[in-house]
């Protein structure tokens, strides 16, 4: 009877120490990672209303961003962020962005940064062809002194 006792007891303390994850990630259940998850649920969905005011609010005022090529012309910062995406939205239709997140850790060199792994597919067309576009990318992001997740590059 002891046994039976001392292995629920124990079975009881592992069970209530699990750290519960957020259904479909890899991300530790906290109001953080929801409010995390929420941001970015946002940029999703303001992309695909092509709604480039709301993706600027979610732009930290440090924001650049390469576009993952070694090509100039498509990098963007926060000063010529509406140009540039008021210029690819115009050009694009019918926009579907799924992403998957994998793995939010925090930035070795910077405390305050964290480091976001996504897998995404982006569907849309140009003029009546329609493209399709998938990859693995990394958002940076920052938590501010009032709790907001703003984007520092990746998107």
């Amino acid at each position: 009877m002891y046994k039976r006792f001392f292995l629920y007891a124990a079975l009881s303390f592992v069970l209530a120490c699990t750290v519960k994850k957020i259904p479909g990630t890899e991300l530790s259940d906290t109001e953080s990672n929801r409010s995390l998850l929420e941001m970015l649920d946002e940029f999703r969905r303001a992309t695909e209303d092509k709604d480039v005011e709301r993706i600027v609010q979610l732009l930290d005022a440090s924001f650049a961003d390469d576009g993952g090529t070694a090509d100039m012309a498509d990098d963007m910062e926060y000063a010529n962020a509406r140009e540039k995406l008021q210029e690819r939205f115009s050009r694009i239709n019918n926009v579907r962005l799924q992403m998957s997140f994998k793995k939010l850790e925090r930035s070795k060199s910077e405390s305050d940064i964290y480091l976001v792994s996504y897998s995404y597919m982006l569907s849309f067309s140009l003029g009546d062809k329609s493209m399709q576009d998938s990859d693995v990318k990394q958002m940076r992001v920052r938590k501010t002194k009032d709790d907001r997740w703003l984007i520092l590059s990746g998107i």
